[in-house]
């Protein structure tokens, strides 16, 4: 399901979501001590599956505790991203050598409730989302949805700024699985393409920040 979301360099993985308390740290399960079972099951399988690829890249175990803004605090000299829906989790984790954020958002490929369009999407985003039957357009403001979550992701451990939906606007082109998003004067780089798929019930966005 996420071959070809990102480049070699990156290494990606998804799991089924479930309570794997036992593999934390404790510093990672200090977080979430107060958190709902449902909330445990979510983290801990997020940072199982995000540990187990840094060791297949070389890194020794070690705690990705959560930081003050609640995203992960990825250890020295790796970069990376989780994701979670429904029962599924995915995580992405890459070299900083080669790397200076990567962000992988997984939604389910279902239309979002009728008004949300003009929360999430903007100007063109609008026109392309509108141009969609009635069954397609909310299921392709998911898709802008998506894209602008794996940018944020990508961009926000570098920055710290919470940028708004209306501070990111994204093409996609649905026909070559992709897309393009302007970014605002503080991410670094005026804009950054990212691979945006639907697979089996699914979209996957990812976006590599090569450094």
């Amino acid at each position: 399901m996420l071959e070809g979301v990102f480049s070699d360099e990156v290494r990606v993985a998804s799991a089924p979501i479930e309570d794997r308390i036992d593999s934390l740290f404790p510093e990672e399960l200090a977080s979430i001590r107060q958190a709902s079972p449902a909330r445990r099951a979510e983290f801990s399988t997020g940072r199982w599956l995000a540990r187990k690829l840094l060791v297949e890249l070389g890194c020794p175990p070690v705690a990705i505790p959560r930081d003050r803004d609640r995203s992960p605090r990825w250890p020295d000299d790796w970069v990376g991203s989780i994701t979670h829906s429904g029962q599924a989790c995915a995580a992405a984790v890459a070299p900083a050598s080669g790397f200076l954020g990567i962000g992988i958002d997984l939604e389910p490929d279902e239309a979002v409730k009728p008004g949300l369009e003009r929360m999430i999407c903007y100007g063109a985003e609008l026109d392309w989302v509108a141009a969609a039957g009635a069954a397609e357009r909310g299921r392709r403001c998911r898709a802008v949805f998506s894209a602008k979550e794996a940018v944020y992701k990508a961009f926000h451990p570098r920055t710290r700024r919470v940028w708004r939906f209306v501070d990111v606007a994204v093409e996609i082109d649905l026909v070559s699985d992709s897309f393009r998003a302007r970014l605002p004067a503080d991410a670094g780089t005026p804009s950054i393409e990212g691979r945006v798929l639907r697979r089996n019930g699914w979209i996957i966005s990812g976006v590599a920040w090569a450094g």
